[in-house]
């Protein structure tokens, strides 16, 4: 697990010496003043981190310290997995790493499946399969951001189901490559699953 690329990432000496063996989440919750972009990015490496190796447990609330494997208060993570979902970088990065690993992060292209396993759908059954034909679709882009009545997808053709920040899906569109998509969708931040050309991509949609 030590050298996994899926968990290892640049840090910040004197922050990472401040955060030592505090718990993500309720004990700790980034550098002052931080906008929480990279906590989707920590949830979801750390998702795969718990099921990939044995000894590595997510649970709720702040474990002490010296219990070696639990690492994060899993509630929050859970929160974070839909608050900041992946982006471009993240996606590519994990392209970037199959290339070479030969293995994925599940978690960032199937981004409910963690509420499959710790959330609000455990116990039920995972339908979707786990493969990603072509791989993740990183050249999709969703545009405009913020958007108004409709949005375009570019990239590829084919459904987009559209999932609030809790992880409802509250609706589901067909599309073409560059068309405008007439939403009906109240303001705020969404996460769109689109699905074409044996293709998947995760983004995130903003509507003003």
């Amino acid at each position: 697990g030590h050298s996994d690329a899926h968990h290892i990432r640049a840090e910040d000496g004197p922050e990472n010496s401040s955060r030592n063996n505090r718990d993500y989440g309720t004990d700790y919750n980034g550098p002052a003043g931080n906008v929480g972009s990279w906590k989707g990015d920590v949830a979801r490496a750390l998702f795969y981190m718990a099921v990939r190796y044995q000894g590595l447990t997510l649970v709720n609330g702040n474990p002490p310290d010296n219990i070696a494997g639990q690492m994060a208060d899993l509630a929050s993570l859970l929160a974070w997995n839909f608050q900041d979902p992946a982006d471009d970088f993240e996606m590519n990065r994990n392209n970037i790493i199959y290339q070479w690993q030969y293995n994925r992060n599940p978690f960032i292209d199937y981004p409910l499946l963690a509420e499959y396993i710790w959330g609000t759908q455990a116990g039920q059954v995972w339908n979707n399969s786990l493969s990603t034909p072509g791989h993740t679709a990183s050249y999709v882009a969703v545009y405009p951001q913020p958007a108004n009545d409709t949005f375009i997808i570019a990239g590829l053709s084919g459904v987009a189901k559209i999932y609030s920040v809790s992880g409802q899906l509250v609706a589901q569109k067909e599309f073409t490559d560059g068309q405008p998509i007439s939403h009906g969708l109240a303001s705020g931040i969404y996460i769109l699953r689109v699905e074409g050309d044996a293709q998947t991509a995760v983004k995130k949609l903003i509507v003003r």
